[in-house]
Formats: C-alpha cells, sequence, structure tokens
C-alpha cells in the first residue's frame, strides 16, 4: 500500500506537461508538503526509501534543471549547496557505508538542494510572491482545522489517516503530552517542527493583510460573515499556541519585531531600535536561562527539559571535536541518557562534521546578510517590508534550531527560504551624475 507514494509523484509529472513550473510548484509541492505527513516512506529493492515530498521534488527537479538552469545567477550562498551535500556523503562513506552514503546525498539533494533550486527560481522571477504566501497561508489554515483534534484528544488525526497504508514501517512520532493537553504536531511529526511551520505562515499572513492582499471573504463562502484573513491568521495563532512548543515561541517572539519594522516611516532608526531592544532581550533571556537550568535539581520537567539541553553541549562537544572535519556520520557516539540531540547545529556537527556545520552556518549568514541589506535599502516599499518580513522569519528560524533538531517539513523550508531570499532583486543604485563643462553664451 505505501505505492501510494507516488500517487503525488505522477499528479506532478501531468502537472508539468500541463501547466508551467510555478503553477506545479503551488498546486503540488504546496498541498502536499502542508498537508500530508513526510515521515512515511516507499522502499523498494536498492533505491533509496522515497516519502511523499521527494516524490514530488525529484520530477520538479529535473524540470527545473532543464527549463530554468540557464537563467541561473550565481551567489556566494550557491557555493554552500555543494559543501552540505558533499559533507553529508562523505561522512559515511568514510565508515565504509557506501549505501547510507548514497542514500544520504540523495536526501540532501532532494530535500536541500531542489527547494534551494524552488526558492532561487519558481517565485520572484514570475511574479508569485503574492501568490506562494497566499497558497502556504491557506493551506496550512486547511491543515489546522484537521490538527485541532490532537490538543482535546491525545492522538494525531493525520497518523490515524495515514498510518494504515504503512503496516510494514515503524512509526516513531507520538504525540506528547503536556499539561494536559496533547501537544499539536499536525502532518509536520513534531510539535516543535509544527511550531516553526506555524509561526512561518502567520508571518506571510500578516504581511499579506500588511498589504491588503487578502480577499474579504472566502470564495464560495461569501455569505458567511467572517473576515478570511483574520480567520486564517486567529487559527494559525491558536494552533500555534497549541504546540506547547516554546522554542517556536521564542523565534515567533524574534520574528514579530523584525516584521514590524517594515511599517515603520524611518525604516533604518526603527531597525536600530529593535535589533538592540532585541539583543538585550536576547541577553536577559539567556541569563536567566541559565540560571534556571543551574538551579540546583529540576523542580519541573520544564527545567528538566532546559538542564537537557545544557548538558547536551558539554557532553558532546568532545566528541564533536573527535569528528573533527567530516564527523561521525548517522552513527555518531552517543552520550548514554542523552540519545536525542535538540540542537540542529551540534547535530550538524556530529553527523557532518565542522565542513557540514560550515556550509550551512554560510548559508545562513548570506541569507540573513541579504535580507538585511535590501530591506534596509530598497526604495519599494514592498521589497523592502517583505525582505523584513523574510529576515524575521529566518532569524526565527535559525534561532529555534538551537533547541530542536531540523527535520520533516522545516528542513525544506529553511532552504527554499534562503534560495528565495536570493531571488529578491537587490536595490538598484542610481547611476552617479557627472560633471561636465557647459558653454555659456553672455
Amino acid at each position: 500500500m505505501s505505492i501510494v507514494i507516488l500517487i503525488p509523484c505522477l499528479i506532478c509529472i501531468v502537472g508539468l506537461f500541463r501547466w508551467s513550473l510555478t503553477k506545479t510548484f503551488l498546486n503540488v509541492y504546496l498541498p502536499v508538503s502542508m498537508l500530508i505527513p513526510i515521515y512515511f516512506f516507499w522502499k523498494v529493492a536498492a533505491l533509496p526509501p522515497i516519502n511523499f515530498s521527494e516524490a514530488v521534488l525529484v520530477p520538479l527537479g529535473i524540470a527545473i534543471l532543464i527549463k530554468e538552469l540557464p537563467r541561473w545567477r550565481w551567489s556566494i550562498a550557491d557555493l554552500a549547496l555543494p559543501l552540505f551535500i558533499f559533507s553529508s556523503y562523505y561522512a559515511e562513506l568514510l565508515l565504509d557505508m557506501r549505501t547510507n552514503a548514497i542514500f544520504d546525498a540523495f536526501n540532501t539533494i532532494a530535500l536541500a538542494l531542489i527547494p534551494y533550486m524552488i526558492g532561487k527560481t519558481l517565485i520572484e522571477q514570475h511574479g508569485a510572491r503574492v501568490a506562494t504566501l497566499k497558497r502556504f497561508a491557506f493551506m496550512l489554515f486547511v491543515g489546522c482545522i484537521l490538527a485541532l483534534y490532537e490538543y482535546p484528544m491525545g492522538r494525531n488525526p493525520y497518523t490515524i489517516i495515514w498510518q494504515p497504508l504503512f503496516p510494514d514501517e515503524s512509526f516513531a512520532w507520538k504525540t506528547q503530552i503536556r499539561w494536559g493537553f496533547g501537544r499539536v504536531s499536525g502532518p509536520f511529526g513534531q510539535s516543535e517542527l509544527a511550531g516553526m511551520v506555524l509561526f512561518t505562515g502567520l508571518i506571510f499572513a500578516l504581511w499579506l493583510l500588511q498589504r491588503h492582499e487578502w480577499e474579504p471573504r472566502f470564495k464560495g463562502f461569501e455569505w458567511v460573515q467572517i473576515s478570511k484573513p483574520f480567520a486564517i491568521i486567529g487559527l494559525i495563532i491558536l494552533t500555534l499556541l497549541m504546540t506547547q512548543a516554546r522554542g517556536p515561541w521564542l523565534g515567533c517572539l524574534a520574528a514579530l519585531p523584525v516584521f514590524f519594522i517594515g511599517r515603520a516611516k524611518n525604516v533604518k532608526r526603527t531597525a536600530a531600535i529593535a535589533f538592540v531592544g532585541i539583543a538585550l532581550f536576547g541577553a536577559i533571556a539567556y541569563s536567566g536561562l541559565k540560571n534556571y537550568v543551574n538551579d540546583g535539581a529540576p523542580a519541573s520537567d520544564e527545567q528538566q527539559t532546559a538542564q537537557y539541553r545544557s548538558q547536551l553541549l558539554d557532553n558532546y562537544i568532545p566528541i564533536v571535536r573527535e569528528g573533527g572535519l567530516w564527523g561521525w556520520g548517522d552513527a555518531f557516539p552517543q552520550v548514554p541518557g542523552q540519545g536525542s540531540v535538540d540542537n540542529e547545529y551540534l547535530f550538524l556537527a556530529l553527523t557532518q562534521g565542522f565542513a557540514g556545520l560550515a556550509a550551512f552556518v554560510l548559508l545562513g549568514v548570506c541569507t540573513v546578510v541579504r535580507l538585511a541589506y535590501i530591506a534596509l535599502n530598497s526604495q519599494n516599499r514592498e521589497d523592502s517590508s517583505f525582505a523584513f518580513a523574510m529576515l524575521g522569519i529566518f532569524i526565527g528560524l535559525l534561532g529555534t534550531i538551537t533547541t530542536v533538531f531540523l527535520g520533516n517539513q522545516p528542513y525544506e523550508l529553511v532552504f527554499l527560504l534562503a534560495g528565495w531570499a536570493q531571488a529578491i532583486p537587490l536595490p538598484r543604485r542610481e547611476p552617479e551624475k557627472s560633471f561636465q563643462f557647459q558653454q555659456v553664451y553672455t
């Protein structure tokens, strides 16, 4: 039954012949990514396991190589991708795990490189910025309606629907209970991962509201006296709260002030004040968290979790150093009692070594710098405000993954946004006026 994973692949291939690449991305990839769990796999013979997302991304990636590659414009951020892919492959190869090396390389190409290519080639150049944001936010809204079931019932409805089609798969994603309620994870596998997608969709929806891009009512339901943008934004916020995921909450709190800078009259002054405020808040929060962590025996589950994450660095840094440039691959030595590495930077250093970590950090820095430059210097107010929105999201995501691994849809999302940032037009420099002597008749 797991062969059902090929159905989105076939729909994508048909779409590529009937629609444009951008329309196929909007009509197939985004609905699959927002509405279907991608932790189920189809496995056959010697091929790598394929999930729903990869089944759509592979044909999309091939089509981009054929149609869009001649228009590719290289940037420094692009240099990070080959190193990131190679580090995922070579780390396994050093352990003589050739099959694992090939499978890891395939996964990284499918889930990192191709989303990056989509972001860089299929959105801005085809005037699909607003359409992409609308489709992303609306699909997320639809997914949230079903996801709410998990909060009172403690069971993930997406798992209930899809797991019978994958009876042979060992399913590791279980609903966590906190404060007596299920932590909503939706189709994203885990509540922290869901929180990252949700606050991204929230910023997108708020930007559309700010630009007056939302229709006042749902199409076909105009008779229902509910504002479309406020229904979407309200449900996304409610679901984000139901994840009970503190990392994404903090990421959202970091993203929102950056987003709102784009609405200010004096952008640069407001940006300076906002970033100083964020830095001070971060310093105070870090100091408070450090005291909270070091405050003796844990008095609550929250304090125990904070201490666990604090001890991760102390316990795993020696293993990271021993792994060196290329790391340990997926078989890194595990510290007893700390098998879950809830820090993506640490996880990359363990599995892909300093090379993989450096590639990821390079991509993040290039993305943040480019977005900040566009946001602060673009004379086009729409581009500037959108760059601030993207910058806030990216800062929030990069901060959140210090407390959780990066997997499932958020993994693809980070690379898609990084590619998208490379496609936002840079501010045009006004040509300098040349001075010329002019003959004056008197």
